[in-house]
């Protein structure tokens, strides 16, 4: 399992996908964001709904082959809310599971070959809402 973080450059309007150090999990990935974005013009991107709606339909209309990909969303309620909210949007194929995207750009990667297709899945949905 690998740690990314997605960013947006601010001045290029550019997204950067960064592979964190082995020492970084998921419980302690904030300060090494933050340390990030203090060194550059970089801030973490956060997925709006409709982006993660694009991306798992980017994703789903893939599925005229063999190996379709399944794309689930992940519920949570925080302990001060009553409503759920959607925390992440996991990706498998063949019940294999390749990716979790984050709302706040975490990306949880399983396969590293996903990340090339993600990043043009990305660009195509980016494009389409925008």
């Amino acid at each position: 399992m690998q740690l990314c973080q997605l960013f947006i450059d601010k001045n290029k309007s550019e997204f950067m996908l960064m592979k964190m150090p082995d020492e970084v999990t998921p419980d302690n990935y904030q300060g090494w964001v933050s340390q990030k974005e203090s060194e550059s013009t970089i801030q973490a991107f956060e997925f709006p709904q409709k982006l993660l709606d694009q991306i798992a339909m980017e994703y789903l209309d893939e599925n005229q082959t063999d190996a379709p990909y399944e794309a689930k969303y992940v519920l949570m309620k925080a302990p001060d809310e009553e409503a759920l909210f959607i925390s992440s949007l996991e990706l498998s194929r063949n019940d294999d599971e390749k990716l979790d995207i984050v709302r706040n750009g975490l990306l949880i990667v399983f396969d590293e070959n996903e990340l090339q297709h993600f990043s043009d899945v990305l660009q195509k949905a980016w494009s389409k809402i925008n």
